[in-house]
């Protein structure tokens, strides 16, 4: 080959690799990107449709209609919620602007919360829905429907629990979810009027739509731990099986503890630390 040739050759391979390893980086980044987002997605829904239901609860727990503070810990602006109590209706009205709760999210617009019976009577079906309601500027839409049991063999309250409802994202883009779990109360049941020391344990499965499209089956292999004195899942492990096979884990901690960090483990067994909203 003609050494001016060679040399044209040589240049042409050198640039074609250079744009290989560039595609290949933006690849690997992308990909990586979508990993984090998986669990991004199903956090925000879990956060959402936890807290509506902490909510609900500590409206029920007023003796009347009146002012509520969410959350019973740190310091902000206090009296977001002004909840109306009617028979089988609870209103719990956040106002038109956003108003920052006493757990650092800022809620808007009302949740309605509809019962039969007592709202403690065991066999009591509670229907959550929602009048443009807005969690940190997340639109929440749809409804959760929880059935109160009673108490289970250790002597705790327990519920089973059907969410189908969409997040909003304000950001852009839609999840939607179709969960069942079961929910137990398993510290501060005895102490009904002090929410700060309410501890719950979640499981269940059911699946979940991402903004573009994509389902993923949702299985909480280990049970998700939430406390009314933290804004995050404070322990458990969510199990994510996507489309061709693959599965991913989300574990928010073997021993519960409140902070903002959680870690997925990707289907090749890379583990990527990830920070809650």
């Amino acid at each position: 080959m003609p050494m001016k040739a060679s040399a044209t050759f040589s240049f042409f391979k050198a640039l074609f690799t250079v744009v290989l390893l560039l595609f290949y980086m933006q690849s690997c980044k992308k990909s990586s990107q979508e990993d984090i987002s998986y669990a991004s997605d199903h956090t925000a829904a879990e956060q959402a449709f936890n807290d509506i239901q902490s909510i609900g609860d500590q409206a029920a727990s007023l003796a009347t209609s009146g002012t509520m503070d969410y959350k019973t810990t740190a310091t902000t602006i206090s009296g977001c919620a002004t909840v109306t109590k009617e028979p089988g209706i609870i209103t719990i009205d956040f106002g038109n602007t956003n108003c920052e709760c006493k757990d650092g999210r800022a809620r808007r617009g009302k949740i309605i919360i509809t019962y039969n019976g007592g709202y403690l009577d065991s066999g009591s079906v509670r229907t959550t829905t929602f009048d443009n309601f807005y969690q940190n500027d997340n639109k929440i839409t749809g409804t959760k429907t929880v059935t109160y049991m009673g108490f289970n063999k250790a002597g705790q309250p327990y519920y089973k629990v059907h969410i189908d409802g969409s997040v909003t994202l304000k950001s852009g883009g839609t999840i939607t979810t179709v969960w069942d779990r079961e929910r137990t109360w398993t510290e501060g049941y005895n102490t009904p009027g002090d929410k700060s020391d309410d501890v719950f344990k979640t499981t269940g499965t059911g699946t979940i739509t991402r903004p573009n499209g994509s389902v993923m089956d949702i299985n909480i292999s280990l049970p998700l731990i939430t406390a009314a004195s933290c804004r995050w899942v404070e322990a458990g492990t969510v199990l994510f099986s996507l489309p061709g096979g693959k599965t991913k884990a989300l574990n928010y901690g073997d021993i519960p503890e409140c902070d903002d960090s959680a870690k997925i483990t990707l289907s090749n067994g890379t583990v990527k630390v990830i920070t809650l909203p």
